[in-house]
Parts: C-alpha cells; sequence; structure tokens
C-alpha cells in the first residue's frame, strides 16, 4: 500500500486524470457564480485593501487579497481559450467586468471619504516594475490552474491569492482618480491589465498542457449552465 501511493505521488503534476478535468470544470464554475456570497466577499476584500493601502500597511493589503474571489472567473476565461469555447467566456465576462467595477467604486468612495496620506502604498512607476509584476501574473496562473486541477496541492491556494495583484492596482486607480492624479491613475490601469492579460495567459497555457481540450462538451455545458 505504501508504494503505490509513492507512486502516485510521483507521478507528473502535469498529468491529470478526465475525472480531474471535470471536478476542476464544475467547481471553476461554481465558484464563478454571481451570487451574494460573491459579491459579499468580493466588496469585503476590495474595501480592506483600500483601507491598507490608504494606512500604507501590506499586512491589511495581504489579508484582504486572501479574501477577493476575483481569481475564479478569470481562470474561467483562460480554461474557456484553451477549449476554444467562448461561452465558457461569455458566461463570466459580466461577472469579471461588474467585479472590477464594485473594486474600482469602493475604492474612489473611501479614498473621497478619508483621503489618503502623502506616503500612500504605491508601486514604483517604472516600466521594470510593469514587466515584473507581468511575469508574476503569469506564473500565478500557471500555480493557479494547476492547484485547482490538481487537489493535493490545493493548500497552495492562499499563496496564489496574495501573488495575484489585481485588486491593488486596480484600487489604487481608484484612489487616484479620486485625487484628480490621472497619470497616476493610468500607470496603475496599465499594471491591473498587464496582471490580468498574464493570469489568463498563464492559466491558458496549463489547461492546454493538461489537455483540457478532450473535455470541451463538459465546459460548453457549464457554460451553458
Amino acid at each position: 500500500m505504501p508504494e503505490n501511493n509513492k507512486k502516485k505521488d510521483n507521478g507528473s503534476i502535469l498529468k491529470v486524470t478526465k475525472a480531474d478535468q471535470y471536478k476542476t470544470v464544475r467547481e471553476l464554475f461554481e465558484r464563478s457564480h454571481a451570487n451574494s456570497s460573491y459579491f459579499t466577499l468580493l466588496i469585503l476584500s476590495a474595501l480592506i485593501i483600500t483601507c491598507g493601502l490608504l494606512l500604507n500597511n501590506s499586512t491589511i493589503v495581504i489579508g484582504g487579497m486572501l479574501l477577493t474571489p476575483v481569481l475564479t472567473p478569470v481562470l474561467v476565461v483562460g480554461l474557456g481559450l484553451a477549449v476554444g469555447e467562448l461561452g465558457a467566456i461569455r458566461s463570466v465576462a459580466m461577472l469579471i467586468g461588474k467585479s472590477f467595477l464594485i473594486i474600482l467604486v469602493s475604492a474612489f468612495v473611501l479614498a473621497l471619504l478619508f483621503g489618503y496620506p502623502s506616503d500612500v502604498y504605491s508601486f514604483e512607476n517604472t516600466t521594470r516594475t510593469a514587466i515584473l509584476y507581468f511575469i508574476v501574473a503569469i506564473l500565478s496562473g500557471v500555480v493557479g490552474a494547476i492547484a485547482w486541477a490538481r487537489k493535493e496541492v490545493i493548500e497552495i491556494i492562499p499563496g496564489v491569492a496574495i501573488a495575484v495583484s489585481l485588486v491593488p492596482p486596480l484600487s489604487l486607480v481608484g484612489v487616484w482618480l479620486s485625487a484628480f492624479q490621472l497619470d497616476t491613475a493610468r500607470f496603475y490601469f496599465f499594471i491591473f491589465l498587464l496582471n490580468l492579460f498574464g493570469i489568463v495567459v498563464g492559466s491558458l497555457i496549463v489547461f492546454s498542457v493538461l489537455k483540457f481540450y478532450k473535455i470541451n462538451k463538459e465546459v460548453k455545458e457549464e457554460a451553458e449552465e
């Protein structure tokens, strides 16, 4: 028995069974439903992260990032691209758009109410910073997709949530828009778009390598539901 377990543990992390593929698809779509739980967590995480940014407190920012549910619908986009099912992308596109708008508005309102200190938490405004965050986003998309497909490494999900920099830069867009600092807001929006694209690319690579295109029918059915 121990030998069998050892043999199983030595299997490639980039190999999954068809049952695992079905389960991954089903759970990703379940976690990407636009329900009260999703939006409650989203709003709470957006407010916590913005408070952390305004207080220049990275611990609070990290705590808020652990709550945000926005990673799963973004992974669904990567899955949809991997299997060539545009219906899957359409099914979460509206949710993703609403999610990002809620984050932006929450940060904007909070910054208007409380203002921001001169040393508000910020990223270095350079091309180097943008590229490094893009690399982190791609790697986060890779790890996130692997974690959903390989349940034995699901415990790494909190780490992925921390690494994914989607909400903080978008929150900073709201903060700087409230201060009418359009150039700075534009830079953080660019960082946000790079991160979004990077996560999609990373997850697309993994779902393609794991041959999720073989269960196109299952993805289509979940998207239609």
